[in-house]
């Protein structure tokens, strides 16, 4: 009968087990490694577009900043010149000038920010991706934004709710249309400058309101403040133009 022999099996050393677990274990730690490295160059990536679509949203926030401070200070000299001229003898130079410098003193300029590259990139989670110092600036800007935007919802609920009604009964409206169109005035001014209670009412209510616009106009002042930190930072993290 043939007699079959199966040939010895070398058997293994501890520190060829050793040595095994060891290569498995970095193999499979390399790859956790590379997958770790691929997902932060992805959110890098991510977070330098972010970056790139904010910038280009406050910079452009910041020139409606500008235009809307400039305006500010031209309602106000508009302001102290219709207080000049509701003090003045009746004619018809005063009743022009008030219908002028009045369109202009009761114009409000509503600030809209440009958010959505933040509100995006609060959603997509890429915020995390961003130093503290980035997040601590854009949530400080969100912040003054919103405190600029009431203050423009109280300055043009002011003037819808306490100052318009006030005019209706005592002034005709034609000669503001003019301005406004036209810009001169084409119509007789019919204000109510006999009633001496109504005269003092008005030029309260005007002063008021150059009180709501120069409150209105520190606000912007900060939030610009904030916006020019916001670029500074970003441009240095992200090296943007």
């Amino acid at each position: 009968m043939e007699v079959h022999h199966h040939p010895e099996v070398e058997k293994k050393g501890f520190k060829e087990y050793l040595l095994e677990g060891l290569m498995i274990f970095l193999a499979v730690f390399m790859g956790f490694v590379a997958e770790n490295i691929r997902e932060s160059i992805t959110e890098h990536k991510r977070a330098a577009e972010f970056a790139q679509s904010y910038y280009e949203d406050i910079k452009k926030d910041t020139a409606e900043i500008s235009r809307t401070l400039r305006f500010g200070a031209h309602k106000i000299a508009a302001t102290d010149s219709l207080l000049q001229s509701v003090r003045m003898e009746p004619g018809l130079g005063r009743d022009s000038m008030v219908a002028y410098k009045g369109a202009i003193a009761t114009k409000v300029l509503p600030f809209e920010p440009s958010s959505g590259s933040f509100e995006a990139t609060k959603a997509s989670g890429a915020v995390r991706n961003f130093k503290q110092r980035m997040i601590s600036l854009m949530n400080e800007y969100d912040l003054q934004a919103r405190s600029v935007i009431r203050r423009d919802d109280i300055a043009q609920k002011f003037i819808t709710e306490e100052m318009i009604p006030m005019l209706l009964p005592h002034a005709d409206f034609e000669p503001f249309y003019d301005v406004m169109t036209a810009g001169k005035v084409n119509h007789s001014l019919a204000f109510d400058w006999n009633n001496a209670a109504w005269v003092k009412m008005y030029i309260n209510l005007l002063v008021y309101n150059k009180t709501l616009t120069f409150r209105s106009m520190q606000e912007y002042k900060k939030l610009r403040v904030v916006a020019d930190k916001v670029l500074t930072e970003l441009k240095k993290e992200y090296d943007l133009e």
